[in-house]
């Protein structure tokens, strides 16, 4: 990864008690809650020592309390519209790119828990009927359930990058018939029996939201989702035949995101609200298919129902994190067995030199704390 010459500057908030605000968040410095906060002050210097990582915002939950937040600032896009350098605060809305994935697929399983939703075994062209000509028995066979996974055998290219018109999720966008575009690709293997990233099927599970609950996508997501986590600024960009864009484009707030990931730290629980059934949180993060290419240095990688599946290898051991993540290095790692949620916000977009930056962050400083000794994995600054 690339670094710039390093900047020392101090930290403003040495304790990383973060404010409470009266947005739900209850708050706790990380000695409250059995952290040491020694990593977490190199790696607050860390980031700031070397600016072009970029990083925007880190947040840490343990058991359910917010115990570190800081921000910094750097150059941003707002879904691939140059913004400048932003200064940012918790009250800066965030590009999420594809950890809006994993939020579409929270919402299928508030629907699939209401009944509108029969089963996610049903044909995926069921609920676009007025693409007939589409429903042959061979795509029959692609049901909700392969959406979700991405095994649904279409061919799809999203390794091209984002700025080129080829990569089919830009073709898609720019198409004026997301639906057809995405429905109508070559099958290419069996349903179900590998993966392959696409983020039209999740344009897909947004209109079958939509069309299930017979409401505006963006209001539906409000009352079932937002509204229920106290998150009242939202903007989800994009419009895809009256559809935002599903697999890219919600911007949030961080605290506001780190509500989002709580959630699956929490059985689907908020403030002891059941927003999202426990179940579908379960299923959700386990492991339903090997990744291509699911071995690095860092461990291995799965694919659940829009989330990764990634198992970091440590001087403790293996460590399940499952994980919400999108372009420029947006981060959502859920440590079910240290207890933590970490929110990651950054602007390396198109960037992958960046790749596996905030997952050095876990591994180099935010496991230490929350273990009680020194990485194994080295140091970043």
């Amino acid at each position: 990864m690339a670094l710039s010459s390093p900047v020392s500057q101090p930290s403003p908030n040495p304790d990383h008690r973060p404010s409470t605000v009266g947005d739900g968040w209850a708050t706790a410095a990380p000695g409250d809650v059995g952290l040491d906060a020694a990593p977490l002050e190199r790696l607050t210097e860390a980031i700031r020592r070397y600016p072009d990582w970029n990083i925007h915002a880190v947040l840490v939950e343990r058991d359910g309390r917010l115990v570190y937040e800081e921000y910094f600032a750097g150059e941003d896009d707002r879904w691939g519209q140059k913004l400048g350098r932003v200064t940012f605060d918790r009250q800066t809305r965030h590009d999420l790119r594809s950890v809006t994935k994993s939020v579409v697929a929270a919402l299928v399983g508030v629907v699939l828990a209401s009944g509108a939703i029969p089963s996610l075994d049903r044909p995926i062209v069921d609920f676009f009927p007025e693409y007939g000509d589409l429903a042959t028995p061979e795509r029959r066979r692609i049901t909700l359930r392969h959406a979700l996974t991405m095994s649904a055998g279409l061919q799809w290219n999203e390794e091209l990058p984002y700025t080129d018109p080829r990569n089919d999720e830009i073709a898609m966008t720019s198409s004026g018939d997301a639906i057809r575009y995405v429905l109508s690709r070559t099958i290419v293997a069996e349903p179900g029996a590998s993966w392959n990233y696409n983020g039209g099927l999740t344009q897909l599970l947004a209109a079958v939201v939509q069309r299930s609950t017979a409401q505006p996508f963006r209001d539906y997501a409000r009352t079932a989702l937002f509204a229920p986590l106290g998150i009242d600024d939202v903007e989800w960009v994009g419009d895809l035949g009256g559809l935002p864009a599903a697999a890219s484009g919600l911007r949030l707030r961080p605290r506001d995101l780190a509500k989002f990931g709580s959630l699956y730290l929490h059985g689907g629980r908020w403030r002891e609200r059941q927003i999202v059934p426990a179940a579908w949180v379960a299923e959700s993060t386990r492991w339903h298919l090997a990744v291509r290419n699911p071995v690095s240095a860092f461990g291995t990688t799965g694919y659940g129902y829009q989330w990764w599946l990634n198992r970091l290898q440590t001087g403790w051991g293996t460590i399940a994190a499952p994980t919400a993540a999108g372009n420029g290095q947006q981060r959502i790692y859920v440590l079910p067995e240290d207890r933590l949620v970490v929110t990651v916000l950054a602007g390396r977009y198109n960037d992958p030199t960046a790749s596996g930056l905030p997952r050095r962050f876990l591994l180099v400083y935010i496991i230490p704390a929350a273990r009680g000794e020194r990485a194994k994995a080295g140091s970043l600054g």
